[in-house]
């Protein structure tokens, strides 16, 4: 068993390592508000080391500028994914109610789904049936109760507010050919405001796009690492969104900065903007921060272009 070290011991590994702590009292405070095992194990292997001692004149303060700056970039990241699961959920609700204006609970019929996708659409349909009653049994009023009492029925724009981003990605890719089409159809009012040129958004790229989108939003709903993530799958090509940035369809699309600039095609211009303006600045602050490593070091991690900061302009809204 590894034996529990008390914060004084703790700092005094780290300055045995080599580590330079202007200010040990306030550092130990730090420590003991933020957990040793998050702060080091978490981010100082991003510092130099030979072997377990640090070089270069590694600062602890470093570390800590850069466990607040992915902390404050998983917040922006997270909101921003909120706003495309606001959109997307409402989209989405209208056009699978559009679709079925006339059968209760649509939502739970395995015959209102893609039939290509039985086995996900048994486990979507078990899970929504769950869903609804956990919350009509709920002690708290809510609207599903309410509408169950008074229409018999709960709307798939009232179950919507009760799911997660990944239920509504399984519905979205179970449902038919002609939903998702009306849907990805739907987004191109977001994407003009970014890519005007843009003609067609196909439907297999949006769901692949928000598959990736959701797997960074369950990084930073969980408060996992997101400097060196990497989504599960490659993002679709897509040459109007990605010949922008000069990512080829050979490139990888599982980065953090290609979820990034995927956000556009959900948001509006001054929603994208906001999350835009915010890295940015965080990157900077960052910047003015590091000594012993490059921000580079950082922004390739993520997968952002080097000097990204520096590069691109503060979006005026």
């Amino acid at each position: 068993m590894k034996n529990f070290k008390t914060i004084d011991e703790q700092i005094q590994i780290l300055l045995e390592r080599g580590l330079i702590i202007n200010d040990i009292e306030k550092a130990k405070l730090y420590l003991l508000s933020q957990n040793y095992y998050n702060i080091i194990n978490g981010y100082a292997s991003y510092f130099p080391r030979d072997g377990e001692y640090y070089i270069n004149n590694t600062n602890f303060d470093e570390i800590k500028h850069l466990y607040i700056f992915e902390r404050e970039i998983k917040q922006a990241i997270f909101q921003s994914i909120i706003d495309v699961e606001t959109h997307l959920n409402a989209i989405f609700s209208y056009r699978f109610a559009e679709a079925y204006p006339n059968i209760p609970y649509a939502y739970l019929n395995i015959d209102c789904y893609d039939k290509k996708h039985t086995l996900s659409v048994i486990s979507t349909i078990s899970k929504l049936a769950k869903t609804i009653d956990k919350y009509r049994h709920s002690k708290n009023n809510n609207s599903i109760i309410h509408y169950m009492n008074k229409h018999q029925n709960v709307p798939i724009w009232v179950l919507a507010n009760y799911l997660d981003f990944g239920d509504l990605r399984h519905m979205l890719m179970s449902s038919t050919t002609k939903i998702q089409n009306a849907v990805a159809k739907d987004m191109m009012s977001f994407i003009y405001q970014h890519i005007p040129e843009a003609k067609i958004f196909p439907p297999e790229t949006m769901l692949s796009f928000v598959e990736n989108i959701n797997d960074i939003r369950n990084i930073c709903a969980h408060n996992n690492r997101l400097i060196g993530f990497n989504c599960r799958r490659d993002s679709k090509y897509w040459s109007p969104l990605h010949d922008k940035y000069n990512i080829n369809v050979k490139d990888n699309r599982r980065n953090v900065f290609s979820v990034f600039i995927s956000l556009q095609c959900f948001l509006s211009f001054s929603e994208y903007a906001t999350v835009h303006n915010r890295l940015r600045k965080e990157f900077n602050h960052l910047d003015n921060r590091l000594k012993s490593i490059s921000i580079n070091d950082i922004l390739d991690k993520l997968g952002f272009p080097l000097d990204w900061h520096k590069k691109t302009n503060k979006i005026t809204y």
